[in-house]
């Protein structure tokens, strides 16, 4: 890594805008992961219990102005402590690779590195079916990019001309996505005059973001959808569950309760009745009081109410997209309910990644809420999401064939 002009090193974070292949970094902040790398040194150290002796001042300026080579020895000594095979990580032609991405302004990149270091430890995983997805549209994402820019150098396209750009982006769509032909015709009329009359009426208007809402939640079904089947078919493999065994999906039941179903509640909330779900089919109490009673509270003085009480109104407001729990309080409160039903470590980090994955879909709901400022919205995005069930039996057949 080289400094710059001021003999800084930054540490810039590498976000190119698409929809089609958001960056880890999009992703990871629905996650409620560390989205960048100041925030990932706390969490490392917390993990490996590895101070790094630098300021948080400094720290915070990585990204922005950037700081000193004082500063980069320190950081360089300290990730040598760290228990991370790094030599391993460092591998040229994934290097490469990469930096041809992101040459081209393609997320790609750093999904290529990220999938390197996935694979490196060479150990057997829930996580594997998403990464191989990931690794097939990443590399179909640089492909698309890099042809546009291509045809842009040529002359072919106009980089401003919107429905040109469109029209060379949509047989990657049609070969790498799951999004219905109608949807993608409904845009590609969009693109082609976006200020016609006529899509200005509602109904018009309605069918335009619906398409959009296809267009965007593609990439986050189809990796949840390998997910899930990755999870299933770990447990295939590690013998815990029978081949003959069908593949089924948690996430779909917990989409139907929060898309289709008449209660009212968050995502979130309906991936907690799931867990409600898991505790009567192991003939455990599983009211709403008494799946509260995994989440640990810190006593105060402040409320004259029992623990139980505390613990209730905690989970309500789960529930309903309030307060909610930091990333530590979230993976005690699931450790606790794995450890009752005498589960083992791998389903926590599964169930957590549950929660955390309803968790980002409840804040994309949010973010095209306060985008459109319009309630109806709310409508056509839980239409759209009625379809993830389509996703995850598209992917278990294709396991068939």
């Amino acid at each position: 890594m080289r400094p710059n002009s001021d003999s800084k090193y930054i540490f810039k974070t590498m976000n190119f805008e698409s929809i089609f292949l958001p960056s880890p970094a999009d992703v990871f902040c629905l996650l409620g992961f560390p989205d960048n790398v100041v925030k990932m040194i706390p969490a490392l150290e917390a993990h490996y219990a590895q101070p790094l002796n630098v300021s948080r001042s400094s720290l915070a300026e990585i990204t922005r102005s950037g700081v000193g080579k004082p500063t980069m020895n320190k950081l360089s000594h300290w990730m040598q402590k760290l228990p991370i095979p790094m030599k391993k990580l460092i591998h040229m032609p994934t290097m490469l690779k990469a930096s041809r991405a992101m040459h081209v302004n393609s997320n790609a990149g750093i999904w290529y590195s990220m999938s390197h270091s996935f694979r490196c430890p060479n150990h057997d995983s829930e996580l594997i079916s998403l990464f191989d997805f990931i690794s097939v549209r990443a590399e179909a994402d640089y492909q698309m990019v890099k042809s546009i820019k291509h045809l842009v150098r040529k002359g072919v396209i106009d980089k401003n001309d919107s429905n040109s750009v469109w029209q060379a982006q949509l047989t990657t769509w049609q070969k790498y996505s799951l999004v219905p032909a109608e949807q993608l015709a409904s845009y590609s009329r969009y693109a082609a005059s976006p200020d016609d009359p006529i899509l200005k009426t509602e109904l018009e208007g309605t069918a335009i973001l619906k398409a959009v809402f296809h267009l965007t939640f593609d990439f986050y079904f189809s990796a949840i959808a390998h997910f899930e089947l990755g999870i299933s078919l770990y447990y295939m493999r590690c013998g815990a569950k029978d081949v003959s065994e069908p593949h089924r999906s948690l996430f779909s039941s917990a989409i139907h309760t929060f898309a289709v179903a008449d209660e009212r509640c968050s995502c979130f909330g309906a991936m907690l009745s799931e867990l409600r779900i898991i505790l009567a089919k192991n003939e455990y109490d599983s009211s709403w009081r008494a799946l509260a009673s995994y989440i640990d509270i810190e006593e105060s003085g402040e409320y004259m109410e029992t623990l139980i009480d505390k613990q209730y109104r905690q989970l309500k407001d789960w529930r309903n997209g309030k307060n909610m729990p930091s990333a530590n309080k979230l993976r005690q409160f699931v450790s606790n309910f794995i450890s009752a039903l005498g589960g083992e470590d791998v389903e926590i980090y599964i169930v957590l990644d549950y929660l955390r994955i309803a968790n980002g879909i409840d804040k994309l709901v949010a973010r095209f809420f306060e985008q459109a400022k319009d309630k109806r919205v709310i409508l056509i995005i839980t239409e759209v999401l009625a379809q993830y069930p389509r996703y995850f039996e598209h992917y278990k057949q294709k396991l068939k064939n």
